[in-house]
């Protein structure tokens, strides 16, 4: 193998040739191959950023919904004590209410019972009277009624 000048000179465009293509293709290429590089980058980083924000409102709505919740329970929990509050207070009034009403009932039933006996204790010796002439067959006056005897017997 020899060197003589072609092969020089064959070096020499093949040097130019290599500094040519890396000024006009392989220096844009680069250059669009590092811009696209760059734009990837910062997507993955608006990307990230934009998961970052996700996690930190999703944690955010979280806890407002775990908020919410609790201050619900606590509303309802309050509502029902009020509510049983209510209800007791509801029922004591009624019970006292009817056991007024019971207690008049029972008064006014003594006080026609006292009246009913009363009347009868006057009618008692006609109606022994009365008894006695239907067994006996004549009228006969019933006499010395024990008074202790009767209020006994209609008291009793």
């Amino acid at each position: 193998m020899e060197f003589n000048g072609t092969f020089l000179a064959s070096i020499v465009s093949f040097l130019v040739f290599v500094f040519l293509m890396n000024k006009i293709l392989y220096a844009p290429m680069e250059k669009i191959v590092a811009e696209r590089q760059r734009f990837i980058d910062d997507n993955l980083n608006n990307a990230d950023e934009n998961y970052k924000k996700a996690d930190e409102l999703n944690s955010e709505r979280e806890e407002k919904l775990l908020g919410a919740k609790n201050e619900a329970r606590t509303r309802y929990t309050h509502s029902v004590d009020e509510f049983k509050n209510q209800k007791s207070d509801i029922v004591q009034k009624a019970q006292n209410e009817t056991k007024e009403e019971l207690e008049q009932a029972y008064s006014n039933l003594n006080n026609i019972s006292n009246e009913v006996k009363e009347g009868l204790k006057g009618r008692m010796s006609d109606l022994a009277n009365d008894i006695a002439e239907k067994i006996l067959g004549y009228r006969s006056d019933v006499q010395g009624v024990d008074n202790d005897m009767v209020n006994k017997i209609l008291y009793h």
